[in-house]
């Protein structure tokens, strides 16, 4: 009697977890993230930068509050910037000399149209990704469609990602009841 038990219960958890593998397969949350203006900046490149060091191209400051994000929403990377069009390899060598490779959904990049529109490319990539129940959009560009605005941190070409478009994100990100029971994270240089 207890084997048959074992054996009915253990079916019974791989069931489940079976529902709960492919329920979770199902729902992915996109950060679809630019580069210029929001890894790097006008700042960084001036004041900081040096390549003769080997220095990456993205500013440290700006990565760690986007794979913070990143890892606190369960979020998956894809691209829009124009990086993905023409400097593959340096986007690639950058995203994985920053650790941030690990985090690119499996089809990593919008579409590339013409003319180029970042809402309808964002549009087009999400039409063809159900899976996706939720999404935010970092950029320095407001190129977006109208219904996407709710879902977009407009950072700073000049000074890139910050503290207060990460606490923009998180709030975004967060359900208002969440969002009532977080304090705002302030991160120290």
């Amino acid at each position: 009697m207890e084997i048959k038990i074992y054996i009915c219960l253990t079916f019974i958890v791989i069931y489940l977890f079976d529902e709960f593998r492919l329920d979770n397969k199902m729902k992915v949350k996109i950060l679809f993230l630019d580069i210029d203006g929001v890894l790097n900046s006008k700042l960084y490149y001036k004041y900081i930068y040096k390549p003769e060091n080997g220095w990456s191209r993205f500013d440290p400051y700006c990565v760690v509050l986007i794979k913070r994000l990143i890892e606190e929403f369960s979020l998956r990377i894809v691209i829009t910037s124009t990086w993905r069009n023409g400097i593959v390899d340096r986007l690639m060598r950058e995203l994985e000399e920053n650790d941030l490779i690990y985090y690119l959904h499996k089809d990593w990049h919008t579409p590339i149209i013409r003319p180029a529109s970042r809402g309808t490319e964002i549009k087009l990539w999400l039409d063809d990704h159900p899976e996706a129940t939720d999404y935010l959009i970092i950029d320095d560009n407001e190129n977006l469609l109208d219904y996407q605005m709710n879902r977009f941190v407009k950072t700073s070409n000049y000074a890139g990602m910050a503290q207060e478009h990460y606490n923009q994100a998180r709030n975004i990100l967060l359900s208002e009841k969440e969002y009532l029971m977080l304090p705002t994270v302030v991160m120290e240089h």
